[in-house]
């Protein structure tokens, strides 16, 4: 839902299927914004953020309409996980010489996820607060597919993913293929890493074996909040720490523990 009003400013919100936490962390992290900010036909190029009152941001973005711009600015707010507020300015362009707008961000927590509502005063003109209600909107679309994406997968505390460790990942992919009818997608990025989708949907992942000598086997990824604190919660239930916590880029954060009983797991904070 959005409203444009006279005065060049414009309010937008949105239900996303996600905790405050996790959306507020989507908002403040230079990783996760290059996953959803600005509409269906732009992309994040590069994204800085300084996240302290005083500190600034600055992303670049490109489309095939309007080349790459660069938009920056400075946080006046910030108030984990309820609240943003910070100044908006598009470099390069007559229309904002002298012109800095301000985007006030309310995370407000709802059932079935958070509400994001953003109000955007000081644009330029009725006709810059139109394009901007667009953007907001688009960018809030992207959001709230890839956090309805990820609760389709199960919320905290459920299974999440499945990875194929193997030394052959073409035989094996080939073996699954033909057994259970699942596609074989190179990851994009340039990954070495195979998705497995069944009707379009990824079912499970394929990697090569990390270390020589360990047999073939799958692992399955628990969806946790925090997986630095999961982990060190291993560890003082007696279990063991085999790959330490770690980031993958536009996915998430992991890490393999194993259990007292020797049963090896992966932990897995995705972004949202």
């Amino acid at each position: 839902m959005s409203t444009a009003s006279e005065s060049n400013s414009l309010q937008v919100k949105r239900l996303i299927r996600a905790s405050r936490e996790r959306v507020f962390a989507a908002w403040t992290e230079a990783a996760q914004i290059k996953n959803w900010f600005g509409p269906a036909n732009c992309r994040v190029i590069n994204a800085q953020i300084d996240l302290r009152v005083g500190g600034e941001y600055r992303f670049e973005v490109s489309s095939e309409k309007m080349g790459t711009l660069a938009v920056r600015g400075e946080y006046r707010e910030v108030t984990a996980p309820s609240k943003l507020v910070f100044t908006w300015q598009w470099e390069d362009d007559e229309d904002w010489t002298g012109v800095v707008s301000t985007v006030t961000v309310e995370f407000a927590e709802m059932t079935g996820g958070t509400e994001v509502r953003i109000t955007h005063t000081g644009l330029p003109s009725t006709e810059s607060a139109g394009r901007h209600e667009h953007g907001w909107d688009g960018s809030l679309d992207k959001l709230a597919a890839r956090a309805a994406a990820l609760a389709e997968l199960g919320g905290p505390g459920r299974f999440i993913w499945n990875e194929l460790l193997a030394d052959d990942m073409e035989s094996a992919a080939a073996f699954y293929a033909k057994l259970l009818g699942w596609e074989p997608v190179p990851a994009p990025n340039g990954m070495n890493y195979t998705l497995f989708k069944k009707d379009g949907t990824e079912v499970a992942g394929l990697m090569k074996l990390p270390m020589p000598g360990v047999p073939p086997h799958w692992l399955n990824y628990v969806n946790v909040g925090d997986v630095d604190a999961s982990a060190a919660q291993v560890t003082a239930l007696g279990g063991t720490i085999c790959a330490p916590p770690f980031d993958i880029p536009n996915i998430g954060r992991i890490a393999v523990v194993q259990d007292p009983q020797g049963a090896r797991f992966g932990l897995f904070q995705p972004t949202c």
